[in-house]
Protein backbone atom coordinates (compact mmCIF):
# COMPACT_ATOMS: atom_id res chain seq x y z
CA UNK A 1 0.00 0.00 0.00
CA UNK A 2 1.65 3.63 -0.70
CA UNK A 3 1.43 6.44 1.05
CA UNK A 4 -1.26 8.15 -1.75
CA UNK A 5 -3.42 5.21 -0.87
CA UNK A 6 -2.71 5.32 2.88
CA UNK A 7 -3.49 9.29 2.74
CA UNK A 8 -7.11 8.34 1.30
CA UNK A 9 -7.33 5.84 4.30
CA UNK A 10 -6.76 8.44 7.27
CA UNK A 11 -9.42 10.50 8.68
CA UNK A 12 -7.78 13.58 10.58
CA UNK A 13 -10.83 14.25 12.41
CA UNK A 14 -9.97 10.84 14.31
CA UNK A 15 -6.66 11.68 14.67
CA UNK A 16 -5.31 9.26 11.98
CA UNK A 17 -1.59 9.55 11.06
CA UNK A 18 -0.33 6.03 9.86
CA UNK A 19 3.63 5.69 10.75
CA UNK A 20 5.28 5.04 7.72
CA UNK A 21 9.05 5.97 8.21
CA UNK A 22 11.50 2.97 8.12
CA UNK A 23 13.73 4.45 10.40
CA UNK A 24 11.31 4.74 13.15
CA UNK A 25 9.28 2.09 12.76
CA UNK A 26 12.71 0.12 13.09
CA UNK A 27 12.95 1.99 16.78
CA UNK A 28 9.27 0.88 17.58
CA UNK A 29 10.10 -2.92 17.18
CA UNK A 30 13.60 -2.35 18.70
CA UNK A 31 12.59 -0.54 21.97
CA UNK A 32 9.44 -3.59 22.37
CA UNK A 33 12.45 -6.16 22.48
CA UNK A 34 9.46 -8.92 20.91
CA UNK A 35 10.69 -12.70 21.49
CA UNK A 36 9.07 -15.32 19.25
CA UNK A 37 7.34 -16.45 22.08
CA UNK A 38 5.55 -13.18 22.65
CA UNK A 39 1.95 -12.42 22.51
CA UNK A 40 1.74 -8.64 21.24
CA UNK A 41 -1.08 -6.53 20.72
CA UNK A 42 -1.23 -3.48 18.93
CA UNK A 43 -3.59 -1.19 19.62
CA UNK A 44 -4.66 1.99 17.49
CA UNK A 45 -3.88 0.17 14.19
CA UNK A 46 -4.77 1.29 12.00
CA UNK A 47 -3.80 0.25 8.16
CA UNK A 48 -1.18 -1.96 9.39
CA UNK A 49 1.69 -0.04 8.61
CA UNK A 50 3.41 -1.39 12.11
CA UNK A 51 2.09 -4.61 12.37
CA UNK A 52 3.02 -5.26 8.77
CA UNK A 53 6.55 -6.07 9.41
CA UNK A 54 6.46 -6.63 13.09
CA UNK A 55 9.03 -8.92 14.33
CA UNK A 56 8.31 -12.81 14.62
CA UNK A 57 6.34 -13.79 17.54
CA UNK A 58 4.03 -16.63 19.24
CA UNK A 59 0.56 -14.26 17.94
CA UNK A 60 -0.26 -10.60 16.83
CA UNK A 61 -3.58 -8.97 17.49
CA UNK A 62 -4.64 -6.04 16.22
CA UNK A 63 -7.20 -3.48 17.50
CA UNK A 64 -8.87 -0.93 14.96
CA UNK A 65 -11.97 1.15 15.92
CA UNK A 66 -12.54 2.63 13.07
CA UNK A 67 -14.89 -0.02 11.12
CA UNK A 68 -13.36 1.75 7.70
CA UNK A 69 -9.95 0.06 8.11
CA UNK A 70 -10.79 -3.57 8.98
CA UNK A 71 -10.86 -4.60 5.53
CA UNK A 72 -7.68 -3.54 4.89
CA UNK A 73 -5.88 -4.67 8.29
CA UNK A 74 -6.86 -8.41 6.95
CA UNK A 75 -5.15 -7.50 4.04
CA UNK A 76 -2.35 -5.72 5.29
CA UNK A 77 -1.57 -8.10 8.16
CA UNK A 78 -3.00 -11.46 7.20
CA UNK A 79 -1.17 -13.23 9.92
CA UNK A 80 -2.79 -11.31 12.56
CA UNK A 81 -5.94 -11.75 14.49
CA UNK A 82 -7.66 -8.75 13.68
CA UNK A 83 -10.42 -6.98 16.46
CA UNK A 84 -12.81 -4.15 15.49
CA UNK A 85 -13.22 -2.15 19.03
CA UNK A 86 -11.89 -0.43 21.86
CA UNK A 87 -8.46 -0.21 22.81
CA UNK A 88 -9.07 0.95 26.20
CA UNK A 89 -11.84 -1.93 26.85
CA UNK A 90 -9.67 -4.61 25.06
CA UNK A 91 -6.57 -4.37 26.80
CA UNK A 92 -8.15 -4.86 30.35
CA UNK A 93 -9.44 -8.44 28.46
CA UNK A 94 -6.71 -10.13 26.59
CA UNK A 95 -3.71 -12.00 27.37
CA UNK A 96 -0.59 -9.84 25.51
CA UNK A 97 3.44 -9.72 27.07
CA UNK A 98 4.18 -6.83 24.66
CA UNK A 99 1.75 -3.78 24.14
CA UNK A 100 2.23 -1.30 20.91
CA UNK A 101 -0.19 1.33 20.89
CA UNK A 102 -0.52 4.23 18.13
CA UNK A 103 -3.35 5.65 19.41
CA UNK A 104 -5.20 9.64 19.10
CA UNK A 105 -3.53 11.73 22.29
CA UNK A 106 -6.98 11.72 24.38
CA UNK A 107 -7.37 7.99 24.13
CA UNK A 108 -3.28 6.81 24.72
CA UNK A 109 -3.87 9.51 28.06
CA UNK A 110 -6.44 7.43 29.54
CA UNK A 111 -4.03 4.31 28.41
CA UNK A 112 -1.55 5.48 30.55
CA UNK A 113 -4.13 5.90 33.71
CA UNK A 114 -5.21 1.82 33.58
CA UNK A 115 -1.12 0.89 32.60
CA UNK A 116 -0.58 -0.18 36.66
CA UNK A 117 -3.61 -2.22 36.50
CA UNK A 118 -2.20 -4.33 33.02
CA UNK A 119 0.18 -7.12 33.37
CA UNK A 120 2.48 -7.07 30.28
CA UNK A 121 6.70 -6.89 30.19
CA UNK A 122 6.78 -4.13 27.93
CA UNK A 123 4.89 -1.29 26.07
CA UNK A 124 5.71 1.04 23.22
CA UNK A 125 3.15 4.02 22.61
CA UNK A 126 3.15 6.92 20.74
CA UNK A 127 1.94 9.93 23.05
CA UNK A 128 2.12 13.63 22.74
CA UNK A 129 4.64 16.00 23.84
CA UNK A 130 2.54 16.84 27.27
CA UNK A 131 1.42 13.28 28.11
CA UNK A 132 2.75 12.57 31.63
CA UNK A 133 4.29 9.73 32.44
CA UNK A 134 6.07 10.62 35.50
CA UNK A 135 2.93 8.76 37.74
CA UNK A 136 4.13 5.60 36.47
CA UNK A 137 7.92 5.42 37.49
CA UNK A 138 6.59 3.67 40.48
CA UNK A 139 5.93 0.67 38.60
CA UNK A 140 7.47 1.07 35.38
CA UNK A 141 11.00 2.24 33.58
CA UNK A 142 9.93 4.42 31.34
CA UNK A 143 12.44 6.16 28.46
CA UNK A 144 11.77 7.92 25.46
CA UNK A 145 12.81 6.29 22.12
CA UNK A 146 12.32 9.33 19.56
CA UNK A 147 10.77 11.83 18.66
CA UNK A 148 7.95 11.94 15.57
CA UNK A 149 6.50 14.19 13.47
CA UNK A 150 5.40 15.46 9.63
CA UNK A 151 7.19 12.97 7.38
CA UNK A 152 7.26 10.10 9.46
CA UNK A 153 3.37 9.58 8.79
CA UNK A 154 0.79 9.46 6.00
CA UNK A 155 -0.62 11.58 6.16
CA UNK A 156 1.76 14.56 7.45
CA UNK A 157 1.09 14.78 11.09
CA UNK A 158 0.96 18.73 12.22
CA UNK A 159 2.31 17.75 15.63
CA UNK A 160 5.56 16.77 16.71
CA UNK A 161 4.67 13.79 19.56
CA UNK A 162 7.57 11.08 20.72
CA UNK A 163 7.51 7.00 21.37
CA UNK A 164 8.14 6.28 24.90
CA UNK A 165 9.05 2.49 25.95
CA UNK A 166 7.87 1.69 29.70
CA UNK A 167 9.02 -1.92 31.50
CA UNK A 168 7.95 -3.34 34.12
CA UNK A 169 9.96 -3.10 37.35
CA UNK A 170 8.50 -6.18 39.11
CA UNK A 171 9.84 -9.23 36.97
CA UNK A 172 7.20 -11.10 38.88
CA UNK A 173 4.60 -9.43 37.08
CA UNK A 174 5.78 -9.78 33.57
CA UNK A 175 3.26 -12.46 33.06
CA UNK A 176 0.62 -12.20 30.46
CA UNK A 177 -2.83 -11.14 31.62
Amino acid sequence: MNNDELSVLADPMFEQYFLVSPDKLALVYEAAGIRPDDAVLEVGAGAGTVARNMPPCKSLTVVELDTRLIDTLRRQVPHATVIQGDALRLVRELRYDVLIGNLPNVVTEALVDVLPELSFRTAVLAAGQRTDFDRLRETFDVSEVTTISGADFTPPQPSVSRIVRLTRRDAHTSQSV
